[in-house]
């Protein structure tokens, strides 16, 4: 077994081969993860944030085979495919039996993971980020944290299941609530920012104008079914003639100047999504009597309020049916040793969701 492992936070990652792993406990599984997608969010943990410490492994998209499972565990078996999802809901706490499984009020933060993992380095033992630790071999994760998977879909392809797809997605679905005709502004073409654009393009959204810096991802977007796609210093208001502004505004980057952009942007009487996870420390302001006024909406969206046991199975149809595009967000894949050339290309801009094959 061997994993990828940041030891100093803010040091680059180091892959180790002398990585292992505790057996499955009660109500645990053991996972042999085959992909693995490097998120920013995996980056921004790498620099403590959301109080992760060090040493860890990260990673919390990924895909791979049940080889053991704990005592108790009777749901999947060895053998079975799964996803990994980050958030293992305990289906009974307040928002779990609302359907509101993505906040969970059981789940632990990243800060508190310290007592859970199961996984060691050299003897030392080490945390799993975000409770998962899909940039190894194996990982040790409760078995509320999987979701069995048909043999059809790639394990390349799955692993972004995991977090990417059903965050974006579910921001334009679930968190914005677009309907047929909708007027919508995807603030932020990455994966996450994608898979908003194609949800909303599948949710019915007439209009669907992204905005982001690069040339590449405003092509891909256009690609994906956005009728016009903008540069940040643009004015995207202007692709709709005579138009009070937009009906659903989804920021995929949340800084608090693309938050302001979104919310100006935003029709009155309309709804900003902010998916995109930001600093703590950026804060933004908005005058009490425009928030009186103008009736706008401003949403959070944890996870693309996706109740992963439900979202999982329709984006794997949507795929299916060739409505939903993953082979468009996965950009390349790359053995477990080049990851910090993977993580050159996240923290430039220039590969959108690279997957680590193990």
């Amino acid at each position: 077994m061997r994993a990828a492992v940041i030891w100093n936070l803010g040091d680059p990652f180091d892959v180790r081969e002398d990585a292992s792993r505790d057996p499955a406990g009660p109500g645990q599984v053991a996972v042999r993860i085959r992909a693995a997608g490097v998120c920013q969010t995996d980056l921004s943990l790498a620099g403590g944030a959301f109080g992760q410490s060090a040493p860890v492994v990260l990673g919390h998209e990924g895909a791979g085979d049940i080889v053991e499972v704990g005592a108790g565990v009777t749901d999947v078996s060895v053998g079975d495919r799964v996803l990994i999802t980050w958030v293992p809901a305990c289906g009974q706490c307040y928002n779990c039996i609302r359907h509101e499984t993505y906040i969970c009020s059981n789940r632990k933060r990243s800060s508190d993971q310290a007592t859970t993992s199961r996984l060691q380095v050299g003897g030392t033992p080490v945390q799993a980020g975000l409770g998962t630790g899909t940039f190894a071999e194996e990982t040790v994760v409760p078995a509320s944290g999987v979701i069995r998977l048909p043999d059809d879909i790639p394990f390349e392809y799955a692993a972004i299941l995991g977090c990417a797809v059903p965050t974006g997605f579910g921001a334009a679905v679930n968190s914005g609530q677009i309907r047929p005709g909708d007027s919508v502004l995807v603030i932020g073409c990455g994966a996450v920012g994608l898979s908003a654009l194609q949800g909303a393009r599948i949710a019915g959204a007439a209009e669907l104008v992204a905005v982001d810096p690069l040339e590449s991802r405003r092509a891909l977007a256009l690609s994906l079914g956005a009728t016009h796609a903008f540069d940040p210093d643009g004015d995207p208001t202007s692709a709709l003639v005579d138009s009070p502004g937009f009906d659903v505004v989804i920021d995929a980057v949340a800084r608090s100047s693309t938050i302001t952009a979104g919310w100006r942007a935003a029709r009155r009487g309309g709804r900003l999504v902010v998916v995109g996870a930001g600093r703590d420390d950026d804060l933004v302001q908005f005058s009490a009597q425009d928030l009186f006024h103008e009736e706008k909406k401003i949403i959070g969206s944890y996870y693309g309020a996706s109740d992963m046991r439900r979202e999982v199975p329709r984006l794997i149809s949507l795929w299916r049916a060739g409505r939903l595009d993953l082979s468009a967000i996965v950009d390349g894949v790359a053995d477990l040793d080049r990851i910090n050339d993977v993580v050159s290309g996240q923290r430039a801009g220039t590969t959108l969701r690279t997957i680590l094959t193990l």
